[in-house]
């Protein structure tokens, strides 16, 4: 189960869509407790994934990033973090070398594709990417998918562009629909247009992308990104939070009424019910796909009720279509 430190939810910029606002104006007490963190790394299982997230985990300055990173390594001789980069200097770069850090950025692509993370230095962070990997850096992106880098045939062409290159560079990552946020998020048949695209864009050489990949996995029988896998919310498998003062929750997208407290143990009552309900009421009944993607991602769910399946339905039938087809091919 990964573990994500999140030092502070505090972030130096102020992105349209950013999921964490909601927790930002009701949690902005909660301390940075080095401490705490590092109890919370010190009893995790050796070999875990445990990676520095946020908020933007690098707002807590240099010397408490190198003592968690400091402390992530000697557990599993590796780190990892999840930053908007912009805040990257030569000595974190260091750091990230001496620690054997995986980075992940957040990033929706160049120039006005990246206009929704307001605050960004886009072309610093757009050439940084290519730094990091030149220095021998374990990176890759997540992008949010939206009407900034998707919304027009134009962004779309030149999104799909810098997916092409970052694969050529050998950089991937995931590609995340943009939801709950109907300012910024695409019409569903426009993202299912979009990801029909890019899906064939990745096919031609765009590198080891999520979510295709995982949908290629799922068909398999192997293991795939936490949406496409039955979810708890109230103990989430696939990301076990530590907040700054050690407190201990779930995955910090599934609710907009503040923190859920984490069960003890996993249920599998969320696939239960959506086997069972049928799709007119919001559930997978009888869904030739559901053992692939198990209604997907709670925070997604329609009615923002994770008793319902993703209102990214469509769009993942659609995908499944296409990897059933080129299973078939192969």
């Amino acid at each position: 189960m990964p573990l994500l430190i999140k030092p502070t939810l505090s972030c130096n910029m102020n992105c349209s869509y950013c999921y964490e606002t909601k927790y930002r104006t009701t949690n902005t007490t909660i301390k940075c407790d080095i401490s705490a963190m590092l109890k919370a790394i010190e009893d995790e299982v050796k070999g875990s994934t445990i990676n520095l997230h946020g908020g933007e985990p690098l707002t807590i300055g240099h010397k408490n990033i190198d003592t968690l990173l400091s402390a992530i390594y000697k557990k599993n001789g590796k780190s990892g973090i999840q930053t908007n980069a912009t805040l990257i200097d030569d000595e974190y770069i260091e750091m990230f070398k001496k620690y054997k850090t995986n980075i992940g950025i957040s990033f929706d692509g160049p120039e006005e594709l990246n206009e929704y993370r307001v605050g960004t230095d886009t072309e610093k962070v757009h050439n940084l990417i290519f730094k990091l990997k030149a220095y021998g850096l374990n990176v890759s992106i997540i992008s949010v998918v939206s009407k900034a880098n998707a919304g027009t045939d134009n962004r779309l062409e030149k999104f799909a562009n810098f997916i092409i290159g970052l694969g050529k560079a050998g950089i991937s990552g995931r590609l995340n629909p943009c939801g709950n946020s109907p300012d910024y998020q695409l019409p569903d048949q426009r993202l299912t247009y979009v990801y029909r695209q890019l899906f064939i864009a990745v096919l031609k050489g765009g590198g080891r992308w999520s979510p295709f990949i995982d949908i290629l996995n799922s068909l398999k029988g192997k293991d795939a990104v936490c949406s496409l896998r039955s979810c708890d919310p109230f103990h989430t498998e696939a990301a076990r939070v530590v907040l700054g003062d050690g407190t201990v929750t779930n995955c910090m997208r599934l609710s907009d009424k503040g923190l859920y407290y984490r069960q003890g143990s996993p249920s599998s009552i969320r696939s239960s019910v959506l086997r069972d309900t049928p799709q007119e009421n919001g559930g997978c009944k009888g869904c030739r796909w559901f053992e692939c993607c198990h209604g997907g991602c709670p925070s997604l769910a329609i009615d923002n009720d994770w008793r319902n399946r993703t209102t990214s339905c469509s769009l993942y039938k659609e995908l499944f279509e296409i990897g059933a087809g080129i299973l078939r091919n192969e």
